[in-house]
């Protein structure tokens, strides 16, 4: 059996339109793009679970190649743009502007579904049955998410890698909401050498 791929996409901020702003990343200095085609945004799409497989095999079917696929993923860079403007200045503490909510609600506009009833382990519930007959659609569950995140978030849990040259964000739902890397891993264990390497080299001049 064949182990999974590595993924090449940044997951671990804890909100949808979080990590879809991460996919704009610095690596050696220079800025780069993610979803550089609509597969790979309907890749990223379908590992932050916003699409199902057989919504992502349909939606590569009707657009891939297509004059609307490459204009669908124009408008969710220039929408990921809008998302990280707006949490650059939640995050630096200033006032929001107008033209954000109107880009949010320009998407949300376009959501088409309807809720239904179902039943589980004797539990009701409604669901929303998505639908995504225009490919504009696809990027609605990150507008929703970005909704969300400015109704029901503590906007000082919402946090830029302590990293200088990283460019992530993430949700702290840390337990006591010191997290400062987007991962310990990568930036946080990157941060600790550096200070390390400083400091050994401090006490060899002394």
């Amino acid at each position: 059996m064949k182990g999974k791929t590595e993924s090449k996409f940044i997951f671990g901020a804890n909100r949808i339109c979080l990590d879809f702003i991460n996919t704009q990343i610095v690596e050696k200095g220079h800025p780069v793009d993610l979803l550089k085609n609509f597969p790979d945004l309907i890749e990223w799409l379908t590992q932050a679970h916003v699409l199902n497989e057989k919504d992502a095999r349909e939606s590569l079917r009707r657009w891939k190649d297509k004059p609307r696929g490459t204009y669908t993923l124009e408008q969710a860079q220039s929408f990921r743009a809008v998302l990280r403007g707006m949490v650059e200045r939640i995050v630096c503490r200033k006032s929001f502007l107008k033209s954000t909510i109107d880009e949010i609600n320009e998407i949300l506009s376009n959501r088409i579904g309807y809720p239904y009833l179902t039943r589980a382990r004797g539990v009701f519930e409604i669901r929303f049955h998505k639908e995504f007959n225009e490919p504009i659609q696809l990027i609605v569950p990150i507008a929703e998410s970005a909704s969300d995140l400015l109704c029901h978030s503590d906007f000082s849990l919402i946090k830029r890698c302590e990293n200088p040259a990283c460019v992530l964000y993430f949700y702290d739902i840390s337990k006591n909401h010191t997290r400062r890397w987007c991962s310990m891993s990568v930036c946080g264990n990157r941060m600790k050498v550096g200070t390390h390497y400083r400091r050994h080299w401090s006490k060899k001049k002394s």
